[in-house]
């Protein structure tokens, strides 16, 4: 098989979304106009550009340059929401802003209107800057994949336990619940994992050919016209062959409810997307109008869909959801000998120790798997095996078959997912701390009227857990949620010019990009030397495998001026100094359990939200708000 296109290129965050708010927040200070009107010119060109991201071989030349000046709106934004942050600030301590502040407000003006002038020229040369065949607004289309019922595989390996369960569901002589259609049958998995390839197994199995009466694969990919998928089952079936493509989605439907009556009629949807431009009711009536002549089919008739989300199993009422987890390790290596030795029985002594450390690094993925398979087909040359002993190639193959997952996200959805590339791999996620820290970073839209922001948070987490991007865990009563392994990839990819994670080692540089930053205690001292502290707004400090210093660094502290997060919950820094007082814009601040005392500057924090004590002798973790912050110094926090 050939390898994968290559990952694409990570764009900055969406950043569109933002313009508006922060206009209407320049307006509402003195002399904040000017900087309003130039935030207001460039929301529809950055929104037109951001709907088709550039990234990917198919490239044109121009995308790198579209690339920077998103790049440049990203900063120039985050300056001016910096500056709007500090002159709200002054307005609130004292008397109104002074001239020389007015003046300091001209100079970000300035800026964003360069940078509307360059984006109105990209505006009117947008095809050029686009990938080939894409215009401005397209939004995210897929590549006219198509898959079919014929399995190509030779052996399928791993899967043998998903056939049978998903066949005993479909062929099952269990009692048949009533329904206005057949009842459904979800594969859920990532991209990559092998779905297709299930589905195609179950397709073909004799137990199915000899149960059901009349048999049809669609591969729907991100289509949702009913007309044309209506169409696409009576083809697909051998039937209506009088079927015109002008006939009207009722002629259709009629055809092909008198196809299927009163036979036991098995269809297999392949690959069916939740279309993010549709709310959830639309959704569900599109799939009810679809599937409504199906009615007409025998008792025993089933339907097999194949998805990356969750999400579409709700949507089609799935009666049963199997889903696909990473192969074993023990069935990669399998794999990976039958594509890249093709005929070789055992794998070759010399060969062996550089296939297990290839099958560890694809992750479980069976794609990732065949396609570093292709890279080696029937060559033994040991310095070629070792060559693709990379993280970075492997990493690569599977950020291209999950890239349109995460395209597929509106994109404040986008940047939620991508943030949390910060924590570490094993990191379970408490949902609540998770969107107070968007919150405190402004990730949240302000919510309609009669919400809540903190409401409209979780329904970000719980729209990212419905499309699979979360998985979730109970233990000890709590649930606590976690990204697999394929998903921090996909997270590290599209959130590289804006977060980094820094482990055990200590890179020579910090891109200047990076606004998101998790370390150990023990690298705290050195970043004053390795980056500019002042652009960050996020700084997660992990407790050290080593013994360190429990105490922040007085005058690194004061360097973050710009922090809006400061999670400190899983280190081992007791004490605070009083120079926190200065990360004026501080708007979330997570304490560890060992911290007994707050300095007594933190009431001075004006933006503070939300102050969390992280107990970790079994109670629960503690916010505490705004109010409490005067008295908060004079006590323990328990």
């Amino acid at each position: 098989m050939p390898a994968p296109a290559p990952a694409p290129a990570p764009s900055p965050w969406p950043v569109s979304q933002d313009l508006a708010a922060l206009a209407a927040r320049a307006r509402s200070l003195s002399r904040g106009g000017g900087l309003a009107e130039a935030l207001l010119r460039i929301q529809p060109v950055a929104q037109e550009l951001e709907r088709s991201p550039p990234g990917g071989a198919e490239a044109g030349p121009g995308t790198a340059a579209l690339r920077a000046w998103l790049a440049d709106l990203r900063a120039a934004a985050a300056d001016a929401e910096d500056l709007l942050d500090e002159l709200h600030s002054r307005r609130l301590a004292g008397p109104a802003i002074s001239t020389c502040v007015g003046a300091a407000l001209r100079s970000p003006a300035r800026k964003l209107r360069r940078l509307a002038e360059r984006l109105d020229s990209a505006r009117d040369d947008s095809e050029r800057l686009l990938p080939v065949g894409r215009a401005a607004g397209s939004g995210v289309r897929s590549p006219n994949r198509v898959t079919g019922s014929v399995l190509a595989e030779r052996r399928v390996f791993g899967r043998d336990k998903e056939c049978d369960d998903v066949i005993g569901r479909l062929v099952g002589d269990g009692e048949e619940i009533s329904c206005f259609v057949p009842p459904v049958v979800v594969v859920v998995g990532h991209g990559g994992m092998g779905k297709t390839v299930v589905a195609q197994c179950v397709y073909n199995d004799a137990r199915i050919q000899g149960y059901f009466d009349l048999r049809a694969w669609l591969c729907v990919w991100d289509r949702l016209d009913e007309a044309e998928l209506t169409r696409e089952i009576l083809q697909s079936v051998g039937g209506a062959d009088d079927t015109s493509y002008d006939d009207s989605f009722e002629i259709l439907q009629e055809k092909l409810g008198k196809v299927v009556a009163s036979k036991r009629f098995f269809l297999v949807l392949d690959d069916v997307w939740y279309d993010e431009g549709k709310t959830e009711v639309d959704n569900r009536a599109v799939w009810n109008r679809v599937l409504a002549p199906l009615s007409s089919a025998a008792t025993g008739s089933k339907i097999l869909v194949t998805t990356r989300m969750k999400l579409v199993a709700e949507v089609l009422n799935a009666a049963y959801v199997v889903t696909l987890d990473g192969l074993k390790l023990a069935d990669c290596l399998l794999l990976l000998k039958e594509t890249a030795l093709d005929d070789a029985m055992d794998f070759p002594p010399e060969l062996l120790e550089f296939g297990r450390a290839i099958a560890a690094m694809v992750k479980g993925s069976p794609l990732a798997t065949k396609a570093v398979g292709a890279m080696l087909r029937n060559t033994r040359s040991t310095r070629k095996w070792r060559a693709l002993m990379d993280t970075e190639i492997c990493d690569s193959i599977i950020v291209s078959s999950l890239q349109l997952s995460y395209q597929h996200l509106p994109g404040h959805l986008q940047r939620c997912f991508a943030y949390c590339s910060i924590f570490p791999t094993t990191w379970r996620f408490d949902r609540c701390k998770l969107v107070k820290m968007w919150i405190a970073l402004g990730f949240v839209q302000p919510p309609s009227e009669g919400k809540r922001l903190e409401d409209l948070g979780y329904k970000y987490f719980d729209d990212l857990l419905s499309r699979s991007f979360f998985g979730s865990s109970n233990k000890d009563q709590q649930t606590y949620y976690f990204l697999d392994d394929l998903m921090h990839i996909l997270a590290k990819h599209f959130s590289a010019p804006d977060c980094m994670k820094i482990n055990d080692d200590i890179p020579v540089a910090i891109p200047p990009t990076v606004r998101h930053l998790s370390v150990s205690t023990d690298y705290l001292p050195q970043l004053k030397s390795k980056y500019g502290l002042g652009r960050l707004r996020t700084l997660l400090v992990l407790r050290s495998s080593s013994l360190s210093s429990s105490h922040f660094p007085s005058k690194l502290l004061a360097k973050f001026k710009n922090l809006r997060v400061l999670d400190l919950s899983e280190s081992n820094i007791a004490e605070l100094p009083e120079t926190i007082s200065q990360l004026v814009h501080l708007h979330y601040l997570a304490l560890c359990s060992i911290t007994n005392k707050l300095p007594k500057s933190v009431y001075r924090l004006q933006y503070l939200v939300f102050l969390l004590h992280n107990n970790h002798s079994g109670g629960a973790d503690k916010f505490l708000t705004v109010k409490h912050l005067e008295t908060c110094y004079k006590h323990k926090v328990n």
